[in-house]
C-alpha cells in the first residue's frame, strides 16, 4: 500500500509522499453501513492511503488541541447527555479488556461513544468541545481535506470531506445507506451489542451526524445530489460495493 498521507520531517513540517497522483475517494454513510470496511477494501484494491481517524489527528495537530476535542465537536448533541447507563458501562469494560490506556479514543468502538463520556475518558471534561470555536474547527477540517486532495492517493471516510471537496477535480464522492435493521445487525455482529443497545447507538450517532452536517454545510447527509453515487448496503455486500467504487474511480484516471 502507498505510504501514509502525512510524513513528518525532523523539523516537524508536513511533507507528502512522492509518486503518481491517484483519485481521492470520499465514502460517507450512517454507522452500520460498513463505510470503514468498504473504504479499507477500496484502498487495498487501488493501493491508496486509507484515512479515517488520521483526519482528526491531523486537524488536532493544526489546532493544537487533543483529538478527543474534535471528535466531541463533531458528535456533540444535547440528546446524548442522559444516554449513559449500561451502554457506557459496557463500552468502558470493553475498552479496559482491550488494553486501552493512555489513548482511549484509539480503542475499537470508543470513537463512537457519546461525547460527554468520551471527554471523561480522555480527561477533557468541563465543556472542552465548546471551547473550540466553530471557525477554528472548520478551518482545520478544510485544511486537512484540501491537503489530502492535493496529494491524492486517498480514501477518506466521513468528516464532511465530500462537502469540503465538493467541486474538487479527480474526486469521487460515494454515499452509503441501509435500512435500520441492517445497521443494527451490523453493530450487533461487530461490537457484540444487545439489540436495544445497538439500536440506541445507531439512532444517536445518526442524529449527531445529521446535526453536524446541517450546522456546517446546511445539508442532509442522505441528499443524493452530494454524491456521484449512492449504494444501498441492504441490497449488496461490502465486497461488491468496494468493487463498484474501485471501478468507478478508474474512470477518473482514464
Amino acid at each position: 500500500m502507498a505510504s501514509g498521507p502525512f510524513i513528518r520531517s525532523p523539523a516537524g513540517e508536513t511533507k507528502y509522499s512522492e509518486g503518481p497522483v491517484m483519485p481521492v475517494i470520499t465514502i460517507n454513510g450512517p454507522i452500520g453501513c460498513g463505510a470503514v470496511t468498504i473504504g479499507q477494501m477500496v484502498a487495498e484494491q487501488l493501493q491508496l492511503n486509507f484515512v479515517d481517524r488520521l483526519f482528526f489527528t491531523e486537524a488536532a495537530r493544526i489546532v493544537g488541541t487533543p483529538v478527543g476535542t474534535l471528535i466531541a465537536k463533531e458528535q456533540r448533541v444535547d440528546r446524548f447527555r442522559d444516554r449513559l447507563g449500561r451502554f457506557v458501562q459496557t463500552m468502558l469494560e470493553r475498552s479496559a479488556m482491550s488494553g486501552v490506556s493512555g489513548e482511549p479514543y484509539f480503542g475499537r468502538g470508543i470513537e463512537n461513544l457519546p461525547p460527554e463520556t468520551y471527554m471523561d475518558l480522555t480527561g477533557e471534561g468541563g465543556g472542552v468541545a465548546q471551547k473550540l470555536d466553530d471557525k477554528t474547527f472548520i478551518e482545520a477540517m478544510n485544511k486537512v481535506a484540501h491537503d489530502l486532495h492535493a496529494q491524492g492517493d486517498a480514501v477518506i471516510i466521513g468528516r464532511g470531506a465530500n462537502h469540503i471537496l465538493a467541486n474538487a477535480a479527480h474526486t469521487l464522492h460515494v454515499g452509503l445507506l441501509a435500512p435500520m435493521e441492517v445497521r443494527v445487525k451490523t453493530l450487533m455482529d461487530r461490537e457484540h451489542f444487545e439489540e436495544e443497545e445497538a439500536h440506541i447507538h445507531v439512532e444517536e450517532l445518526e442524529r449527531a451526524r445529521e446535526d453536524f452536517l446541517l450546522k456546517f454545510w446546511k445539508v442532509h447527509p442522505s441528499e443524493a445530489s452530494h454524491y456521484h453515487m449512492m449504494l444501498n448496503m441492504g441490497k449488496m455486500n461490502t465486497k461488491t460495493a468496494a468493487e463498484v467504487i474501485a471501478h468507478a474511480a478508474g474512470d477518473l484516471t482514464s
